[in-house]
C-alpha cells in the first residue's frame, strides 16, 4: 500500500457530505503504470472493495456497510497516549517503589525490534542536549534534540491533542483604554 500511495494512485481527502458533515474519502487514480494498477487491485482485493470505484468512504466501525465503505477501528487519544508512555525510561528505583511499570519491550519486526514512536529519556541529572525536559521526583525526563523522529512524533501528538479538545475556548483579557 505504501509502494501506491507514493506513486500518487491512492490518497485521502475531506469534504462535506450533503448532511454539511465531514466525509473521509479514500481515492484511487484512474490512470496509472500496470505494475501500480496490479498493486492497487491487490489492495482492493485484500480490503474487499469495488474493483472499478474511484472513492470510497472511510468511516469508524468494524463492518463496511457495503463495498464502497472501509470501516477502521482507530485507538482513542487515551489509548494512544498509554501505548506511548509504556515506552518511557523510567528509573529503576520508581519501579521497585512500584510508582510504575517498567518500560515495555520493544515490538518485533521483520529484522528484528522496532523503533518506538516516541523515545523519553531519564536520569538524575539535567541533560545537556534536550528538545524539551521535565523535572519529576528528583529525575529529569527529556526528549533528545537529536531525536527527529519523537519530537515529530510529539507534535503530532499535540495536534491530534487540540483536535480532540472539544471543550470551549474562553477569550482571552481584553485591554480597554479610556477615551476622555
Amino acid at each position: 500500500m505504501r509502494r501506491v500511495q507514493l506513486s500518487g494512485a491512492i490518497g485521502l481527502r475531506v469534504r462535506r457530505n450533503e448532511d454539511k458533515e465531514m466525509a473521509t474519502l479514500l481515492t484511487f487514480r484512474q490512470r496509472v503504470d500496470a505494475s501500480v494498477a496490479a498493486e492497487t487491485l491487490g489492495i482492493r482485493t485484500l480490503l474487499g472493495i469495488d474493483p472499478g470505484a474511484t472513492e470510497f468512504r472511510v468511516v469508524y466501525g468494524a463492518v463496511a456497510a457495503d463495498d464502497r465503505e472501509i470501516a477502521m477501528l482507530t485507538r482513542s487519544a487515551l489509548e494512544i497516549l498509554i501505548n506511548l508512555s509504556s515506552y518511557i525510561d523510567v528509573p529503576a528505583v520508581h519501579v521497585a517503589e512500584q510508582r510504575v511499570a517498567p518500560m515495555a519491550a520493544p515490538d518485533q519486526g521483520p529484522s528484528g525490534p522496532l523503533r518506538p514512536l516516541l523515545q523519553i529519556k531519564s536520569s538524575k541529572e539535567r541533560p545537556a542536549d534536550a528538545f524539551v525536559a521535565v523535572p519529576y521526583r528528583d529525575h529529569w525526563f527529556w526528549i533528545d534534540d537529536s531525536d527527529f523522529y519523537s519530537k515529530r512524533s510529539m507534535m503530532y501528538l499535540k495536534i491530534l491533542l487540540a483536535l480532540a479538545d472539544t471543550s470551549p475556548k474562553e477569550a482571552g483579557p481584553a485591554l480597554t483604554i479610556r477615551a476622555n
